[in-house]
């Protein structure tokens, strides 16, 4: 027992740890941009200094936990480094940001366009002026210090980690699960699809998904008593991140949390004064996710008259979602948009016919866009929809045999599901993620049957084949375009000659061609018949002479 607790805490430790390093360095740049100090190299390396240095006086364990995390973040940003991210929201908006913020750009104070005149490109600064600015803020910290755009995607790792340690202490500590079974829901947590798709990328819907499972789990923590100090602190550092991160983070974990918190009471409801201690440190986290870490957007959008999640809503709203959803979906309700994309070939193009397909069939033009960032339809993996036939399958079987489910496993089933049922964009992935979980908190309930060990098997490396296609998928095609834009840089570089650059639509490639050592011009208007390179970014050798 004491070696079960030892590990459990030790895996509970790694997750606040890992929120502890997104949580300090977002701060000091807050803090930096309320005085008037820009995001630099210190950003990320005082507040690192000072965590260790507290954590190896304070809880040596801890301090073992965050120095092992940052070393393993310095490997995956050498890798970072060396896969693009070539996705469309990434090279739009996000990266242009990070770049933004490493120039000096004080969001406290003014605008993007005051730093970056890139900002002014078709509606970026609508983003970067309203957006939660905290996974930004950490990557131009980090771009800072390495000076290569790409290693900023390594802020990715510390959520996936985070999910993994905590998602490995539940299942020890609440479920009483053997080292070897926790460790295996451990890996089911973190290897969600749309954490895989966007891992390379500098896209926030992996963070969102994180954050969204780890309030569920600490409900699961709270409601089954077993939360510690260590607990509760996680829970702050979760919630008040989550603000920072999108619009949608703070709702859906707000939510989450609003489930697990009316059903604690009801269990408490003759010692109402447990519920005190998580509805406090909720609140508290809330504060000061939106007055301090959330400073700009959500108290800029107050002092400014607008509405204080603009332009999602409000007199100004800008509608994100009118040209995205596939044409098939039209008169459809949430529920039969959610059931198509589940059951149908994975593809991202809008105007195709959907097409549902038997289980566990793979199609070759389903490869093509399995591992993209933001796949529309059957975004999940190609054998999602059988792996979710299964669980349910299996679960019905655990009923018939009086499989009882515990209250807080049922809490978070029931929670998710509700989620996918009645949230607008769950046919999405990306804004769904909370759906991977529904087959693998199935899996959890049943695994304990004995009777059907062999269909728990299947399911279990069913899940796990599913999400090893889609990893498979996105770095086969990471590792293409990057292939071929590294290519067409050295190209470049090799010819000698300077060139004229126009970015039209992704403003953020500028960071590649000046990490290559490329001599170049910006043209902010047409520059005729040029050479292609990639997306809508065009160029032509000064002399105009140019070729492929």
């Amino acid at each position: 027992m004491l070696s079960k607790n030892a590990g459990a805490g030790l895996a509970e430790k790694a997750a606040l740890g890992g929120m502890l390093i997104l949580s300090t360095v977002i701060l000091t740049a807050v803090l930096g941009f309320f005085v008037g100090v820009p995001i630099g190299i210190y950003t990320l390396l005082v507040p690192l200094a000072i965590l260790l240095l507290v954590a190896f006086f304070r809880d040596r364990t801890l301090f073992w936990a965050v120095l092992s995390e940052i070393g393993l973040a310095v490997l995956w940003a050498v890798l970072c480094a060396l896969i693009y991210d070539s996705s469309f929201d990434g090279m739009y908006y996000h990266k242009q940001a990070v770049i933004t913020l490493k120039e000096g750009w004080n969001p406290v104070y003014e605008s993007c366009l005051t730093e970056n005149q890139f900002s002014s490109y078709l509606d970026i600064a609508l983003w970067l002026d309203n957006y939660p600015k905290g996974l930004w803020s950490f990557s131009a910290a980090v771009y800072a210090l390495t000076n290569l755009i790409e290693t900023a995607k390594v802020v990715n790792l510390f959520f996936v980690i985070c999910v993994f340690a905590l998602g490995y202490d539940v299942t020890r500590t609440v479920f009483q699960s053997s080292r070897k079974k926790s460790f295996a829901f451990a890996l089911l947590f973190s290897i969600n699809p749309v954490f895989i798709q966007q891992i390379f990328t500098f896209y926030n819907d992996l963070a969102v998904g994180a954050v969204v499972v780890m309030a569920a789990l600490l409900g699961v923590k709270i409601y089954e008593d077993r939360a510690t100090g260590r607990t509760y602190l996680l829970l702050f550092l979760t919630v008040a991140v989550s603000c920072t991160i999108k619009f949608t983070a703070p709702v859906l974990v707000g939510l989450v949390l609003l489930v697990f918190g009316i059903s604690y009471a009801l269990k408490c409801r003759k010692r109402l004064s447990n519920v005190r201690r998580p509805v406090v440190v909720v609140l508290a986290a809330f504060l000061a996710g939106v007055l301090v870490l959330g400073f700009n957007p959500y108290i800029v959008h107050l002092i400014q008259g607008k509405h204080v999640i603009h332009p999602v809503m409000g007199a100004e709203k800008y509608d994100i979602m009118n040209t995205n959803p596939p044409e098939a979906f039209a008169g459809k309700s949430g529920v039969e948009q959610l059931f198509m994309s589940l059951f149908s070939k994975t593809e991202n193009d809008m105007n195709q016919p959907l097409s549902l397909k038997i289980p566990f069939t793979v199609t070759s033009d389903e490869l093509e866009d399995a591992g993209s960032a933001d796949v529309r339809i059957g975004g999940f993996g190609m054998l999602f929809g059988g792996v979710l036939c299964i669980a349910v399958l299996l679960a019905l079987i655990a009923a018939i045999y009086k499989t009882k489910m515990r209250g807080s496993l049922a809490i978070m089933l029931a929670t998710f599901v509700g989620l996918a049922l009645f949230f607008p964009e769950s046919w999405w992935a990306r804004y769904a993620s909370y759906v991977y979980y529904i087959p693998v908190l199935l899996l959890l309930y049943a695994t304990n049957l004995k009777k059907i060990k062999w269909l728990n098997a299947l399911l279990y490396v069913a899940v796990v084949a599913n999400s090893c296609i889609v990893l498979w998928c996105m770095l086969s095609m990471r590792i293409e375009i990057t292939q071929g834009l590294t290519h067409k840089l050295d190209d470049i570089k090799a010819d000698g000659r300077s060139i004229v650059v126009r970015f039209n639509d992704f403003p953020s490639q500028i960071a590649w061609f000046q990490e290559h050592g490329i001599q170049f011009e910006v043209s902010h208007s047409d520059i005729g018949e040029a050479i292609p390179f990639y997306g809508t970014t065009k160029y032509e050798f000064v002399d105009g002479n140019g070729g492929e």
